[in-house]
This record gives C-alpha cells, structure tokens and sequence, in this order.
C-alpha cells in the first residue's frame, strides 16, 4: 500500500528491534498515528508456524504470529488497523511475505486489516500527507538508535557495575524517542549530545581487552534478539565485544542497489534520486555521530560502494542479493583487527546459505579468522552455546596471534 493511510486508522510496526520505537515516534511527528507490536515470543512463533506454509523463513513466522496476537486482543478494531511490513523485490522470500500475511489475516477473519509495505524499488518512500519528511525523520531516526546501540555494544562488555550500561541505554532510548516526536534535527543533536554525557558517566574497565567479534547475517535475524537467541549477549557471556551489523547498512545497500541497476539500464533520474538520498543519509550520520566521538572507539561502516570493491576478488557484486552485503563488510570489519566473524541466517535462507559457501574463501583472505555460520529455525534447545563457546575459545587465540604480530 503506497497511498495515504486512513487518518483515523493505527499503523502497527512490527518490533524487530529498538529502531521500530524511534520510527513510530518519527510517524506520529508526521501525524500518522502508529504504534509498535510487543516484542515476540513464543506465542509469535506458535502461530506462525501453525500458519505458515512451512517453507518460509523465521522472519516471517514471527512477524505472521505477531499480527495475530495483536489481532486477537479484545477490543481490537480490524477496520482501524494497518500492519507495516516493508517488501523487496528479487529472489528473497522477503519480497511476498506481504501477500502471504494478507491472505492469513482473512483466512484467520481479518479481512478489513490492511498492510502498508513500502519498497526497496524507491528506497521505502512512506506515506501519510507528508512522506518525503517523514522518511527523512524516519533516517534521523535509525541513525540515532542505531549510534545508540554502538556506544552500549563498546560500553556494557566493559561495565564496573553490572546493568549500568543497560539502565543508561534505556534513558538514552527514551530520549530520543521523545526527540523524534518533537520533529528531530537539532532536537537529535542534542540528544546524541545527552548520550555522551551520560555514557561517559559510566564506569568501565578496559585493562583487559576482550576479543572482538563482528555479527553480520540476514537483517531481522541480525537485529531481533528473540530470534537469534540474545546472540550479543552471549558473545559477551562468553568474553567478548560485538560489533552488530546495522539496519543503516540496510538501507545504504539498498540505495547502492537502486543506483547501481538505475545507471545501468539507463534509468538516470531514479539514479540521480538515489544518489541524493545517500548523500543526505551519509550527512546526517556524520552530523549525529560528532557528538559520540568521545565515547565511540570503532570507526563507522565505509559506503557501501567501498566495501563492493573488497569483495570483487572473491565474488561479482552484479549477483547480488543481501549475500553480497554481508560478504563485503565481512571484509571491511576483517581489516580493522576483528578476532572472529558470526554469520547468522534463518534456516534455509538463500542469501546466507550464499554467504556460508563463500566462508573458507573470504576466511583465507582475512588470515584464517574464526568464522561460525549460525542457521536459526525457531528451537529454543539448540547446540549454539557449545559451537559458540568452541568459536570464542579460537576467536581468544587468533587474538593473541595478532596483537603478538
């Protein structure tokens, strides 16, 4: 759905991850009223897999069972609803869970509940009588939260006092939720002003340096902590310090695909569109993370453009795919000292299946890095602790070979 949603009607987005807080802040600020689902839990995926076909991805199950479980709550208006589930085009199964999610809504006696599912074809344009704002503060948003999660992903391996980092994070959130809905731009600059005030103010130890890990994969997968098990905080159980792909990178992948297919087929102006937004996305990343740069020690991600270079030896960006995404920052973080890289995937998915065949290629480009392929289907009884422990005890010793190099 590319037009304006009712005005009277709810969008409800599903909550991936802390950025869906910010975004539905960012569409209130912009007079769409909007919401976020509850995080999913077992409940979310009970539903889906008893509603799905059986051969979608993770994803699919969660967010299915997590419209359900909204939809079913007393009280709850069909007709006054819209569910938020952005689309793609290509070979990924991401591209129809729209349809399938429509078709279950009305099968399940939802009918009147519509899906707005803005598009990687136009860079996810949103709507409501304001889109080209809304999608500007909707950046200003995700970078935010996404600049957020960076300094408490640097600090809390590292805290004196165990939850301060947590406890300071959850203030910072609020924060720039608020922020967002007051229109953002300087409002967000202060606020990543705030941020570093604050997390200075949290006390750390860093005379033992941990081994750092890079956990790139399949975006909801990467992002939601239900799916992946609370992958972050197991890595830091375990000893080490996460460096998360980010839900930015996203978007400036799909900026770079847009561009990179319009210039090719001679489509100039959706090319030069492209362009454009990038620029301005690389702008306002820049002007939130000057204020963090006291409390930020890793660099940013390069454009994408950069890191597709990295990857041309092994594998032609032209195939594309989110696949070619994850294997060129794979590289990138390869060469600022990473200890390890983690690959997660929804069992079955294409993209990290691709990604998983290319491991030992890309591993002996980076000098043999400990490298672990996770495939999440839903179990909550897996063997993941035990391959994870294995992986950090060779992440600790390709460490110490490269601080003796």
């Amino acid at each position: 759905m590319s037009a304006h949603p009712n005005p009277d009607a709810t969008v409800w987005i599903p909550h991936m991850s802390d950025h869906a807080l910010a975004v539905a802040a960012a569409m209130r600020a912009m007079d769409v009223r909007a919401e976020v689902l509850p995080p999913p839990d077992a409940e979310s995926m009970r539903i889906g897999l008893a509603l799905c076909k059986g051969r979608e991805c993770l994803p699919c199950f969660i967010v299915t069972g997590d419209m359900l479980q909204k939809c079913r709550e007393p009280g709850f208006d069909p007709d006054g609803a819209i569910f938020f589930m952005p689309t793609g085009t290509g070979p990924c199964r991401f591209g129809q869970y729209n349809v399938l999610q429509s078709q279950i809504l009305a099968d399940q006696g939802f009918p009147g509940v519509r899906i707005a599912s803005p598009t990687t074809d136009d860079s996810y344009s949103l709507f409501g009588d304001r889109p080209g704002p809304l999608r500007k503060l909707a950046w200003q948003a995700i970078v935010a939260v996404e600049l957020l999660t960076k300094v408490l992903h640097e600090h809390r391996p590292y805290e004196v006092k165990l939850g301060t980092a947590d406890e300071t994070y959850h203030e910072c959130l609020d924060d720039v939720v608020e922020s967002v809905e007051a229109e953002g731009g300087p409002q967000l600059v202060r606020a990543m002003e705030r941020v570093a005030r604050r997390f200075q103010a949290v006390e750390v130890d860093r005379s033992q340096p941990r081994p750092v890990v890079g956990i790139l994969g399949e975006v909801y997968v990467l992002l939601n902590s239900y799916s992946n098990l609370a992958l972050v905080r197991q890595v830091e159980s375990a000893g080490g310090e996460v460096i998360l792909g980010t839900f930015t990178d996203w978007l400036y992948f799909v900026d770079w695909r847009r561009k990179t297919m319009a210039f090719r087929f001679g489509q100039w102006g959706d090319g030069v569109k492209a362009m454009i937004s990038d620029a301005y996305q690389h702008k306002v990343e820049r002007q939130f993370a000057r204020p963090l740069k006291g409390v930020l020690r890793h660099p940013l991600e390069g454009p994408v453009a950069d890191a597709m270079e990295l990857l041309r030896p092994h594998y032609d960006p032209v195939l594309g795919t989110e696949a070619i995404l994850t294997m060129c920052r794979a590289l990138e973080l390869g060469g600022h000292g990473l200890s390890g890289i983690i690959n997660v995937l929804p069992f079955s998915c294409m993209p990290g299946t691709v990604v998983a065949t290319m491991a030992p290629r890309l591993r002996k480009a980076m000098g043999g890095i400990p490298w672990l392929d996770i495939a999440y289907d839903g179990q909550e009884e897996t063997n993941v602790m035990t391959r994870l422990e294995a992986f950090m005890h060779q992440a600790f010793q390709f460490r110490q070979r490269f601080v003796a190099a």
